[in-house]
């Protein structure tokens, strides 16, 4: 076991860096662009590395699929929540304030929901077939679609939900809330573990059964 965490250390720290930078880049800039193209060269920097999940449920699919196993899965989600909670630190550090992430609280909690788990959907359906699916291996496009894909998301539906579809956005945060003494982050990370877990059970399934089919 301990063999084989530092055989995949590489794996852990390109999914540290990367998430590390797609949050600061949400933390910072909060555009849609910005973290669209931003993730786009995250993904083309890291796939040959580690998978460039840089998101725990697109982790959670690949385990399903059985891409990776369960310990350097649970490796991968550490990593990412530590290069997401240093983000956030460094976004306190930049801006003096805390990195929050929250809904529209005018909106429904059954509306945030519904736009996180269709959205980390389209998210996690798009990843696996781009970057999984046999009769797609070896494309040059799949950051791209990746990229893409959450910059609709976070155009479409970021005024309601705040456009997340990646718990370690919320957790990192979070958690970095703690570290400066500042209490618990309001209470919104639950949405953003529940929705965007949903939301890629629904197309790693769905995916399965028309690779399978």
């Amino acid at each position: 076991l301990n063999f084989c965490y530092f055989y995949n250390m590489k794996n852990y720290i390109t999914e540290l860096i990367g998430t590390f930078f797609l949050v600061l880049i949400i933390g910072v800039s909060g555009n849609p662009f910005a973290i669209g193209f931003g993730l786009t060269v995250l993904v083309y920097m890291g796939a040959h590395i580690s998978g460039a999940h840089y998101n725990p449920v697109v982790t959670l699919a690949m385990l399903l699929r059985k891409e990776l196993g369960l310990v350097e899965s649970i490796n991968y989600i550490i990593s990412q929540t530590l290069g997401a909670t240093l983000a956030a630190l460094v976004v306190f550090f930049l801006s003096s304030s805390p990195m929050e992430i929250q809904p529209n609280l005018s909106a429904s909690i059954y509306q945030i929901l519904a736009c996180e788990i269709i959205f980390t959907y389209l998210l996690v359906y798009v990843i696996l077939n781009v970057a999984t699916h046999p009769n797609l291996k070896g494309n040059s496009f799949y950051g791209l679609a990746i990229g893409l894909t959450v910059m609709v998301g976070a155009f479409t539906v970021g005024q309601t939900s705040g456009g997340v579809f990646n718990p370690a956005v919320s957790l990192g945060p979070t958690l970095s809330h703690f570290i400066i003494g500042d209490g618990i982050s309001k209470h919104y990370l639950w949405y953003y573990l529940l929705a965007p877990i949903i939301g890629a059970l629904l197309a790693t399934f769905q995916f399965n059964y028309f690779v399978n089919k």
